[in-house]
């Protein structure tokens, strides 16, 4: 049991930290979405997240990854493109819970040298796993292809305008964000969704760029993803 005088300073800590947070979504120019939206979202199927053991830091949240996959069931997801492998979790989630569809998921090999400058906590997350959580948990009919490559100069052509969820997790720089963003929305279907990570008031890089696209965004109550429904998805959420 921690004593009371290591107890009570992290406490004070976390609470700062809720109200810091308060702060960057109350100044934030993207409107989150509203209940009436999260509802639209919310299939009430069964949900099926990983284990413990692959939600180390550097992973999305449970929260995160059950929006992930209502969102993926809301556009009904058949292709979708992720930015970002890290371990394979969030990969291994769409594809366990969306059956139907066939996930890409790009990263950049720890030998290769980024093509862009990297964010201030990039370097930290580029980590060789010994087995990515999709070889390692069961899958059912969904399936995972991993792709090698720097998302700066991957050759996309062939996924243009053919992906129905595109998820947005790569390096955090500014000039990163600002590419694999543009990428995202030419990606995307007109009837798809695109969803970006770690908007948050540490992350410099995600938040200046994406305040500044000239698309309609929306923040995730509860979760650091910003959210952009392309144009037919966003008529069918509208109503």
């Amino acid at each position: 049991m921690p004593k009371a005088s290591s107890f009570f300073p992290q406490v004070a800590r976390t609470a700062g930290a809720a109200v810091l947070d308060y702060r960057f979504n109350r100044r934030s120019p993207l409107p989150a979405l509203d209940e009436r939206a999260l509802g639209l979202l919310r299939s009430g199927e069964e949900l099926v997240l990983p284990p413990s053991l692959w939600a180390a830091p550097g992973n999305q949240s449970y929260s995160g990854l059950a929006f992930l996959v209502e969102l993926g069931r809301f556009v009904d997801a058949r292709r979708i493109f992720e930015i970002g492998t890290y371990n394979g979790a969030t990969a291994w989630c769409l594809a366990r819970n969306l059956e139907a569809a066939e996930v890409h998921t790009l990263d950049l090999p720890l030998e290769n040298q980024p093509a862009l400058e990297l964010g201030v906590s990039d370097a930290g997350n580029r980590i060789l796993f010994e087995r990515p959580a999709y070889e390692v948990l069961p899958l059912s009919t969904g399936q995972v292809v991993q792709h090698w490559g720097d998302s700066a100069t991957f050759d996309f052509a062939s996924w243009q305008k053919s992906i129905d969820l595109v998820y947005v997790d790569g390096a955090h720089s500014h000039q990163y964000v600002r590419a694999d963003s543009a990428t995202a929305l030419d990606l995307v279907r007109d009837s798809g969704a695109v969803v970006w990570d770690d908007y948050w008031r540490r992350i410099q890089g995600v938040q200046a760029i994406l305040d500044e696209l000239p698309i309609p965004l929306f923040r995730v109550p509860g979760t650091r993803l910003v959210v952009h429904f392309a144009p037919a998805a966003l008529q069918r959420l509208q109503g």
